[in-house]
């Protein structure tokens, strides 16, 4: 009995050292927890190991120094909500909504714009057996169809992968100023819930007051929930940010964990806590830097300080370049230059709206004090994560994602991508980089178009005289009657951008015109043939929609809110110019009432016609208004498929449209009027649909194509 029992526990302690060595093996090559710190509207030349030198930035210089920094990184879109959109889903947001694209700023009604189906960053974690956390800026919509804002807010970031969500809904700038835990807002009340009442100035809930200096914000949308309001105060989302991310990786330690901290810093308005005001050489815009430099070292000190460090994977980037508003003016004005030498800003396609800092450190694994110009971007985080958790990805879901994870490592030498598409704010811009060559296809950048210092989106040609970049193309803050239609750079000699070659390289150019093709939105019906203003009259038509009876029905509004959706103005706003309507009545996504003196653009919000069955092939009807890729006129099947488009072409003018409804005949179909834009001729006019079909009495479902 003694000697089996001795010999039993011989091999009981032989089995144990063997397990403890194989789980120390395991230890030590276990995938890494990661911090992914997505920083908004920070620019290329905004950080101390970037150049800068108006702003102290030490923790993120640290981070550097003990990492690897990126000289050739890019978001793949200058606007907020697109770049998002390619961050978590690996996808190029031109291929959003079935290929229309997501081109702006998502509305305060926005629904969810990522499927929940897709397969998303935060996703791949969670089948590794990771914890996950977003904390931040969502500013991707929640629910479907249209978000009404009452609980709960799902689908949402839960539904993305994400165990758990506290932020920032929209963005800073925009209501409803409230913050979102999961599924609920912070401090929310049965008794007083909130209310989507717009811009009824009489009725809105007051919000954290700030000074002129701090830069535009929008007015408040709505009502009631005063205890939520209150909970959200400018100047403190920073620390609470940077503490709820501490906690939560407390809580988590024992467990790998993925967390996403999407700052609020630096996008306007410019609101650092009291601590960091006055702390910087160029305002509050340094200052707000200050902060997001003291936020990025709460993070990095939780780390150290719970022994996490090491096997931690951090990665620091932004969302796009700077944007040249007041708080980057007064910068500017104090000698800072946001996005260094580059040509640009924020929402267009020059360098300066999209190159920005990108910064990775794991001890052990990235050598320290490196710098990388391997040209990559953020869409490209989806196949470095499923390398990283050793997973796979199918071909379609990897189609846009590069794994970059050798050129995080250092592991390579040689280019890991063919090329990359950039897009801007205007769809018209959307471009294209291979090797050293960067193409746009059009003159300018497809961004802002302020005009003069002071306005809050100065952008453009006038923008660039006035920081004393120099292009080629530009004079006297106008691109020049000679200049060619498009722009090509040589960016590894002309990183400024500052000469365009397009006219010496033909063959090249049409190269990557042809390689762009691939990726462009779907054409849209064009039309040059205005259409004359008429009298009301009887359609041969057995279908007509001109809106005579001054009703929107058999219409409704799905998703936003409009003043004045059915007008009958006689006379543009500004210039007298008639309106070239049919009759006294047509829809407008425009109007904040009848006597409005002038438009309101930041009306958003999608209208759709009752279903219908085409019987016979044509249709017919007149459009105004803007031309970008959020305002348009869709002909939709009954599963939400945009079938058909048509837009104005940035005048008051309506065009004739003519649509061949042949492919159609007998299916159930709809008509849906969209206006996300909330930018210059970001609306649509519409009037007079002839057509023959069978009219139903029923409506698309809420959510059908959002």
């Amino acid at each position: 009995m003694t000697s089996r029992f001795s010999w039993t526990l011989s091999l009981l302690s032989v089995l144990f050292l063997a397990l403890a060595g194989a789980s120390e093996t395991c230890g030590a090559e276990k995938t890494p927890n990661v911090v992914l710190i997505f920083v908004d509207d920070l620019g290329y030349g905004d950080l101390g190991c970037y150049g800068a030198t108006k702003v102290q930035t030490p923790n993120i210089d640290k981070l550097a120094a003990e990492g690897r920094r990126f000289t050739d990184a890019h978001s793949v879109s200058a606007v907020c909500t697109p770049s998002r959109f390619a961050l978590l889903t690996g996808e190029y947001p031109v291929r959003a909504k079935d290929g229309m694209g997501i081109w702006g700023p998502a509305p305060v009604t926005s629904p969810l714009l990522v499927d929940p189906d897709k397969t998303t960053i935060a996703d791949l974690f969670k089948k590794r057996g990771y914890d996950t956390a977003a904390f931040g800026k969502w500013h991707l919509g929640f629910k479907t169809g249209s978000n009404d804002w009452q609980a709960p807010l799902s689908p949402g970031p839960r539904d993305l992968g994400f165990d758990s969500y506290f932020g920032v809904p929209v963005v800073n700038s925009a209501p409803p100023y409230v913050f979102v835990e999961n599924e609920h807002i912070v401090g929310s009340d049965p008794s007083d819930p909130i209310v989507h009442v717009g811009r009824k100035a009489d009725e809105v809930t007051p919000i954290t007051e700030i000074p002129p200096e701090a830069a535009q914000r929008s007015a408040n949308q709505f009502g009631g929930a005063i205890e939520a309001h209150k909970r959200y105060n400018d100047y403190e989302v920073g620390t609470t940010l940077a503490n709820k991310s501490v906690e939560w990786i407390r809580a988590h330690q024992d467990n790998p964990f993925f967390l996403y901290l999407a700052t609020t810093n630096i996008h306007h308005p410019f609101t650092p806590a009291e601590r960091f005001q006055g702390t910087s050489q160029c305002g509050l815009y340094g200052d707000y830097i200050h902060e997001l430099d003291w936020m990025v070292g709460e993070i990095l000190n939780c780390l150290d300080e719970n022994g996490l460090a090491d096997n931690t994977l951090v990665i620091f980037t932004s969302d796009n370049g700077g944007m040249f508003n007041l708080g980057g003016q007064n910068a500017f004005d104090a000698g800072h230059r946001q996005n260094g030498e580059l040509l640009g800003f924020k929402f267009g396609v020059w360098e300066g709206g999209h190159r920005v800092p990108f910064i990775v450190r794991w001890p052990g694994k990235v050598k320290a004090g490196t710098v990388s110009d391997q040209l990559i971007g953020n869409v490209d985080m989806l196949a470095t994560f499923a390398a990283l958790t050793d997973q796979e990805l199918e071909k379609a879901q990897q189609a846009d994602s590069v794994n970059v994870l050798p050129a995080l490592l250092g592991e390579t030498e040689g280019a890991l991508r063919d090329h990359l598409v950039l897009a801007p704010h205007q769809g018209t811009h959307l471009s294209i980089r291979k090797g050293k060559w960067m193409y746009i296809p059009k003159q300018g950048s497809g961004g802002f178009k302020g005009k003069k210092p002071g306005d809050h989106a100065f952008g453009g040609p006038p923008a660039i005289q006035f920081v004393g970049s120099v292009n080629s193309d530009i004079e006297d803050g106008k691109i020049r009657k000679d200049a060619p239609p498009a722009q090509l750079y040589d960016l590894e000699t002309d990183r400024s951008q500052t000469r365009n070659v397009v006219n010496e390289h033909p063959a090249l150019v049409k190269e990557l015109d042809e390689l762009l093709s691939r990726y462009a939105p779907p054409e849209v019906e064009k039309s040059s043939k205005a259409a004359p203003k008429t009298a009301a009259s009887q359609s041969i038509r057995s279908t007509t929609f001109d809106f005579e009876s001054g009703e929107l029905a058999p219409w409704k509004v799905i998703e936003g809110e409009f003043g004045n959706v059915v007008g009958q103005r006689e006379k543009f706003f500004h210039n007298g110019q008639e309106y070239n309507k049919q009759g006294q009545y047509y829809l407008t996504t425009l109007e904040a009432s009848p006597e409005a003196v002038k438009g309101s653009d930041p009306q958003t919000g999608v209208i759709v016609s009752p279903i219908f069955i085409p019987s016979e092939k044509a249709m017919t009807f007149r459009v105004g208004g803007g031309q970008g890729g959020q305002t348009y006129v869709a002909l939709c099947t009954a599963d939400g498929k945009e079938v058909l488009l048509a837009r104005g072409i940035n005048s008051q003018v309506m065009q004739i449209v003519e649509w061949d409804l042949t492919p159609y005949l007998g299916q159930h179909v709809y008509l849906k009027i969209v206006d996300r834009s909330t930018t210059g001729w970001g609306h649509v006019t519409v009037d007079d649909f002839q057509f023959d079909a069978k009219v139903l009495p029923e409506y698309p479902e809420l959510s059908a194509n959002p």
